[in-house]
């Protein structure tokens, strides 16, 4: 079984949760293209990473989400690392990068299907438009979460947009 990003439900509203993240590291890659293309280009960069393309020749469980960030020229996507890593090995590829985030206060948006650029940015707006009518004050970008491989079929596919809220 995958392990999962850790998260505490601090409440529930209608078409959205909101979510305290505990820390975490991420290891990101940057790529220049549309959400797909960008994702499944970097894909190749981290999944490579993790078997052990790093300074230390380690291999490191796949966890889920895959997360996406968007740039001015394209999108960072990342590996969130598994919860026991506090450090994670220096990437030894070009352009690759190992973050540590502080916990963090967000809103998810979760939905199913073939996570398509236009089906993001869809559930993207329509998260900030809840938030707001909530009165919840967004902070910073939406990211975009794909929870499941590709292999699985679009309907039983777990995808979130998700948005930091300020404390």
């Amino acid at each position: 079984m995958t392990e999962v990003q850790r998260y505490e439900v601090v409440s529930k509203k209608p078409g959205f949760e909101i979510r305290q993240y505990a820390p975490h590291v991420l290891v990101t890659k940057s790529m220049s293209g549309s959400l797909s293309a960008a994702g499944s280009n970097a894909f190749r960069y981290l999944a490579g990473y993790i078997g052990g393309e790093n300074a230390t020749s380690q291999q490191i469980a796949m966890t889920a989400p895959v997360l996406q960030h968007k740039q001015p020229s394209g999108y960072e996507v990342a590996f969130v690392m598994p919860d026991h890593m506090e450090d994670a090995p220096a990437p030894l590829r070009e352009g690759m990068e190992v973050k540590k985030v502080d916990g963090v206060l967000m809103a998810a948006k979760r939905f199913s299907g073939l996570a398509t650029d236009e089906l993001f940015e869809r559930k993207a707006k329509k998260l900030l438009e809840e938030l707001r009518a909530a009165g919840y004050e967004p902070v910073g970008e939406v990211s975009y979460a794909r929870y499941n491989g590709p292999w699985t079929p679009a309907p039983l596919r777990r995808n979130e947009v998700l948005v930091a809220l300020s404390a």
